[in-house]
């Protein structure tokens, strides 16, 4: 079986290269701040598929730590999961299970899974992070720190793990990798309603406790995610009807936005704030768009900014002196968070969301008391 994957391997990722860099234009967004990162990215991405042509699994197995999988709930599995491209099919409960989505490690670590394999937020760049390490304990997961910019590259680390199942819930494979990620074991991917990027917590923890065959547990970790939120909600009551964007500044003076439809977007909607709608035409490119220097005034729609860092994009922010003179600024409802915060904001799961509340609902929610 290991070397029939390692020959199917050295086939499928070199006909998925081409596809790979034309789909991995739209991940640069994900990576937090777009027009900082964008050209880097694009270098990325086609160093990436020049690679997917000759990479193939390693000869042995890599040591995945101690790769855990509760029991499936009764009549749970076998399962059939509708997704992207084509249903997949889990006939035995699985018991290696590699997580290549972003976000995925968590919602599996929230449902007594230990992955063997983890792809983690940008920052941390590390299997571990303050949200899921007590789950996570002494294992030790193989890290996949590049599934939003080069997917391609990631899958021999995967398939080197031996898993009987592949989670890519929160990511972007072409119809190649897909294929080739299928033939070794089933690959559950987004449901087929959403774009990639903009799956919705809620499905994404039921795409993968259906997966799994853990569908009861996923429901009840989705219920009781939403009885946190609502706590939140009623807690800050200032936060009702009010409007918020979440940016990151660029070099150039501008912004990065990010819509409703993103992580970041989501994460502020469930603490019952909405997008301006004074912005939703500067959101180009699905979940995010750029504000150039000269279109900072519409940042005064928002009745919160938003400004989460990344690379010391909030400090260019608080020197930027035309965001300065913007209402927003001066009447203080701009909210300044750290790279880690909006790392973890960008792919909200059941566990990043009650540790980014812990940081960011407080000065949210002052701010907001200020419109």
């Amino acid at each position: 079986m290991v070397d029939d994957r390692r020959a199917v391997s050295k086939v499928a990722l070199s006909t998925a290269e081409n596809n790979d860099a034309e789909r991995n234009d739209q991940r640069g967004p994900r990576m937090r701040s777009t027009t900082h990162r964008t050209l880097t990215l694009l270098v990325g991405l086609l160093t990436a598929a020049l690679l997917a042509t000759s990479c193939s699994p390693p000869d042995e197995t890599v040591d995945s730590g101690t790769a855990q999988v509760p029991a499936p709930e009764a009549g749970a599995i076998p399962v059939t999961v509708q997704q992207a491209y084509a249903p997949a099919t889990v006939a035995q409960a699985p018991k290696r299970i590699a997580a290549m989505g972003v976000g995925d490690g968590d919602t599996l670590l929230a449902l007594g899974v230990t992955p063997t394999t983890i792809a983690p937020f940008a920052d941390p760049d590390q299997a571990s992070a303050p949200w899921n390490a007590e789950l996570l304990a002494d294992s030790t997961p193989v890290v996949l720190p590049n599934v939003s910019g080069a997917f391609g590259d990631e899958i021999p680390k995967a398939l080197a793990t031996e898993p009987d199942l592949i989670t890519a819930v929160g990511a972007d494979p072409t119809r190649d990798q897909f294929d080739l990620l299928s033939k070794t074991a089933p690959t559950i991917l987004r449901p087929a309603q959403f774009q990639p990027w903009q799956v919705p917590w809620e499905a994404q923890t039921r795409q993968i406790g259906t997966a799994v065959g853990l569908p009861e547990l996923a429901d009840r970790k989705v219920a009781e995610t939403e009885q946190f939120l609502a706590g939140v909600r009623e807690q800050n009551p200032q936060l009702a009807g009010k409007t918020a964007v979440v940016v990151t500044a660029s070099p150039t003076g501008g912004v990065s936005i990010y819509g409703p439809g993103d992580g970041r977007g989501q994460t502020v909607a469930g603490y019952g704030l909405t997008f301006p709608p004074a912005l939703q035409p500067s959101v180009t490119s699905g979940f995010y768009g750029e504000l150039p220097a000269e279109s900072l005034n519409l940042l005064d729609s928002a009745d919160v900014v938003v400004a989460v860092d990344w690379e010391g994009s909030n400090d260019r922010l608080k020197a930027n002196a035309a965001f300065n003179r913007l209402a927003v600024a001066q009447s203080g409802r701009v909210v300044y968070l750290p790279q880690e915060v909006g790392s973890a904001m960008s792919v909200p799961t059941v566990l990043t969301i009650p540790w980014v509340a812990d940081q960011a609902v407080e000065p949210i929610a002052a701010a907001a008391g200020k419109a």
